[in-house]
């Protein structure tokens, strides 16, 4: 029995040791997905994050979960130009550092060129499509923070639904059966979020997110997700590897737009508190349909196929989806991939400001 005992006790002691270690040490980071009962998956506010997949960013979220600024809410007069950036993981830009993110460029040359503040506040969020992260924007951000112009990236995933929409556990647009927008909470009816509740309703398992042993745990199971458990554990003698996102050979989708998909893009087009331009991606795929009905309704939007030539940067021989310290063809933009796209948005914003509709903003 007192071996028993001991054995017991020196497991949780060396356990509990290694748990401090973990986390002390910053080996694994937090978890940076949080559920909110209102808008499902939104990332954890005042969290210390590093992301070493493609390129590598060290940086923290701010009180309200966004990465590289930590701007009030409000304006702090009529003089400071606001923008505002709405869209996925390549907005999100946690494969490079702050610094290096389009949004600080954007924000130091923009302002050189108008000789006044600028702020620009990312609510970019990895994965998250239009369907979703609209909703967070309406009922959510729009009201709660100012903006004088508004880069909402979309791109040829938002065409289609609900497919693309289902994959991401956050409250989404669709329609009633009046043809209305409304929201639908389909993500609290996953296996995943049943578990989570059923988890933090017990006491003893009530903060498991925050366990260094969830967290490794959590990064395991999304590295199998994408190569493999196979080749994970016997690498190149496990055979094939399980084939990893890829731009390779994308081309353009002749799929139309969904209703939805319109009426979305209809609601966020008129924004009272300032001027909603569409900014269209065309990687991982062109989407002709998207251009075509933004042209049809006179939308303002931004084609960055004005400052890329498929993976490369115009004029160039560089390619902004390549990493070089990791040797990847990532998912997202490299240093020169948001630089290039920092002084395109600059470049555009600067030539056609003084048409947008900015009413809290002093010319």
């Amino acid at each position: 029995m007192k071996k028993i005992f001991v054995f017991v006790a020196g497991f949780i002691f060396v356990s509990l040791g290694i748990e401090a270690f973990l986390k002390l040490s910053r080996i694994t980071p937090p978890t940076l997905k949080y559920y909110n009962k209102t808008y499902g998956s939104l990332n954890r506010a005042n969290i210390d994050y590093f992301k070493s997949v493609e390129g590598l960013y060290i940086g923290s979220t701010n009180y309200d979960g966004r990465f590289r600024e930590s701007y009030p809410k409000r304006k702090s007069d009529k003089k400071t130009l606001r923008i505002m950036l709405m869209g996925d993981s390549f907005v999100e830009g946690i494969d490079v550092f702050s610094h290096n993110h389009f949004a600080q460029y954007l924000e130091n040359l923009l302002s050189k060129r108008l000789n006044r503040k600028v702020e620009v506040l990312n609510f970019g969020r990895g994965n998250c499509l239009l369907a979703p992260s609209s909703y967070y924007f309406t009922s959510y951000v729009s009201h709660e923070y100012d903006a004088d112009i508004v880069l909402y990236f979309t791109e040829y995933r938002d065409i289609f639904y609900p497919s693309t929409t289902m994959s991401y556990p956050s409250t989404y647009y669709s329609f009633d059966s009046n043809k209305k927008l409304v929201p639908f909470f389909s993500w609290q009816s996953t296996p995943e979020y049943k578990l989570h509740t059923k988890l933090i309703s017990n006491p003893i398992l009530k903060h498991y997110e925050s366990s260094a042993y969830f967290r490794l745990l959590y990064r395991a199971m999304a590295r199998v997700k994408i190569s493999g458990l196979s080749y994970l554990t016997f690498g190149k003698f496990s055979g094939e590897k399980a084939p990893e996102q890829s731009y390779a050979t994308s081309s353009a989708s002749e799929e139309p737009l969904s209703d939805v998909t319109k009426k979305i893009y209809d609601s966020l087009a008129s924004y009272p508190g300032g001027q909603t331009i569409f900014v269209v991606r065309d990687k991982p795929m062109p989407a002709p349909c998207i251009k075509k009905y933004f042209a049809e309704k006179a939308y303002e939007n931004i084609h960055l196929s004005d400052t890329f030539n498929d993976f490369y940067i115009k004029n160039t021989n560089i390619n902004a989806y390549y990493f070089k310290a990791s040797a990847a063809y990532g998912g997202h933009w490299n240093n020169q991939g948001h630089e290039a796209v920092g002084y395109f948005l600059t470049n555009r914003l600067a030539r056609d400001l003084e048409k947008y509709k900015m009413p809290n903003y002093e010319r």
